[in-house]
């Protein structure tokens, strides 16, 4: 039989836990040691157990999946995350794979492939289900935007003007419609109506502080 792989569970959802827990010690190779609540105890518990993999809902009361992988990775530099979580916008996994992820995996993932990945992560493989490979891909494929772009981004979103724009960001009309224009570029979008579909269904706002 191959060695236990040691697991740190994290997710705020106690029944998630619960139902986690229960599948994943069906399997002779691995074992969940310890359970989190939120980020801190996550640290808490990793710096008490040393877990060979930690499985981690991106979502957490009070520190992200990124700020919780950072922490960890500052601390373990060989600490191994695998993310779970029902959030699978192309922002949020590339966020995570920038923060240090080995994997990443959506909550509605079937049972094998749950654990395959699990085991793939153990070892330091890449995790990733099919769908949220391709998401990934088209993630770092594409051209980020700045940050000012990303503030215009949101102001479409809102449906404001370029007027109404120029004058929340302080700055000229003839400045957002520049703007515009290059984020049309980069997102392939065919009109403004475009980039704000685009914003929302690949969670380009992600990040941003909520009313920023």
């Amino acid at each position: 039989m191959n060695p236990t792989c040691r697991i740190l569970l994290v997710d705020d959802h106690y029944v998630v836990r619960i139902g986690m827990a229960s599948s994943l010690n069906l399997e002779p190779d691995l074992e969940v040691v310890a359970e989190a609540e939120n980020g801190e105890a996550a640290i808490a518990l990793y710096r008490e157990h040393r877990p060979d993999l930690v499985i981690l809902d991106w979502r957490l009361p009070d520190l992200s999946g990124g700020d919780v992988i950072k922490a960890l990775h500052a601390e373990f530099p060989a600490a191994r995350v695998l993310v779970l979580s029902a959030f699978e916008s192309e922002e949020v996994i590339y966020q995570a794979l920038q923060a240090g992820a080995v994997g990443y995996l959506a909550k509605s993932s079937r049972r094998p492939e749950l654990i395959g990945a699990v085991r793939l992560a153990a070892q330091g493989k890449a995790a990733f289900s099919a769908d949220i490979a391709a998401k990934l891909a088209s993630r770092i494929q594409r051209p980020s935007l700045s940050p000012r772009e990303l503030e215009v981004v949101a102001e479409l979103v809102k449906g404001n003007s370029n007027k109404e724009i120029a004058t929340r960001l302080n700055i000229s009309e003839n400045t957002v419609k520049l703007h515009i224009t290059h984020i049309m570029q980069k997102l392939r979008a065919k009109d403004r109506t475009h980039v704000a579909s685009i914003a929302l269904q690949q969670g380009l706002l992600e990040n941003r502080a909520p009313g920023g």
